[in-house]
């Protein structure tokens, strides 16, 4: 399962690099970038749950 995880992170990763490519930089509205902009908040928000998971599942094995 930590395997999984892990890969959980890479892909959410290379999300937010191409999301990071995709903004429109010369204007940073939310109506322009409002994909964009929440697209990078839930996988932001995906990694921190998947780097919690793997202390947990650390934690139990101990």
């Amino acid at each position: 399962m930590r395997k999984f995880r892990n890969g959980l992170i890479l892909f959410a990763t290379v999300f937010i690099i191409v999301h990071l490519v995709f903004i429109d930089y010369t204007n940073l509205g939310w109506s322009e970038n409002s994909g964009n902009f929440l697209g990078i908040f839930s996988m932001v928000l995906l990694i921190i749950s998947m780097v919690y998971s793997n202390r947990y599942e650390k934690k139990i094995r101990e």
